[in-house]
């Protein structure tokens, strides 16, 4: 699969379950040290991230959701309504052994799998916000949290992997769209400017060009032979900077990557690149 291959429902199928079976295979051996052990999400262990991913395809399978109301006063990093609604789930499994979790992460594989296959072409399903959707959306948005989730507890348990999968060029796919919205919208870039984002690998690499039209609105282009801010930049970095696990005023990671063009542009890009809630 390369990089601008667009699946189909049934190979999103299986690449949605290629992600989640990752985060299974990663998770089986682990002790309870590194099941316990803090992930890049602000208050959240490698368990309560398995928790949270199985409370949402619980969620969009319909399975009813836990009635459990946690103690808001020890959960500082719960703040947004979002934020709390999540907790939930992940909360509700804190008490409950690794391998009761990672059952339940394996049973609800099938059963999301078989709601998905019998979904008409051109049918919606649930989403994660409650309204219907595509397949295609909802499966590439679960792809992307799911593999971002893969990479937390990878972090986590100092197990570097994974960078070239089908869900990671999902997750590059999802990102590289997101690039007119970072540019137009949350660097405010002028009508006309363009960036161009050089990402150098390892196994996913390309560039990403984007500008601003007329009506101020970021779109894709082609090419950007003379950009007004030019970005290169790992394709670790770049997942990390648009899910928020780095900070771009953090001078190591600054020391990696490579800017050039108006500095007050290429901050604004840096600090508007952050995809997730």
């Amino acid at each position: 699969m390369d990089l601008t291959t667009r699946p189909d429902a049934p190979e999103l199928i299986d690449i949605w379950q290629e992600a989640l079976e990752a985060v299974l295979d990663l998770c089986t051996d682990l002790d309870e040290a590194q099941w316990r052990s803090w992930t890049p999400c602000p208050g959240w262990t490698v368990a309560d991230i398995v928790a949270h991913i199985i409370d949402i395809e619980q969620f969009l399978l319909g399975t009813p959701r836990p009635d459990h109301e946690p103690a808001w006063e020890r959960l500082p990093h719960a703040t947004s309504d979002i934020g709390r609604l999540t907790e939930v789930g992940v909360d509700f499994r804190r008490g409950h052994t690794r391998e009761t979790v990672l059952a339940e992460l394996e049973t609800v594989i099938p059963a999301r799998r078989a709601q998905l296959e019998a979904v008409p072409e051109g049918g919606e399903v649930p989403s994660p916000l409650g309204r219907p959707s595509t397949v295609d959306r909802v499966l590439r948005t679960r792809i992307f949290d799911t593999w971002i989730h893969e990479h937390d507890i990878r972090s986590a348990i100092s197990h570097d992997g994974g960078w070239g999968t089908r869900p990671a060029i999902i997750t590059f796919q999802q990102i590289s769209a997101g690039v007119p919205v970072m540019w137009a919208k949350r660097a405010a870039a002028p009508i006309g400017s363009t960036v161009a984002v050089h990402v150098t690998g390892p196994f996913i690499s390309g560039t990403i060009h984007a500008t601003v039209n007329a009506e101020s609105r970021g779109e894709l282009v082609p090419d950007a032979s003379e950009p007004t801010v030019d970005v290169t930049l790992s394709w670790p970095d770049l997942m990390r900077l648009s899910t928020g696990r780095i900070d771009p005023d953090d001078p190591a990671v600054r020391r990696r990557l490579t800017l050039t063009g108006d500095p007050q542009l290429v901050d604004a890009f840096l600090h508007g690149m952050v995809l997730t809630p």
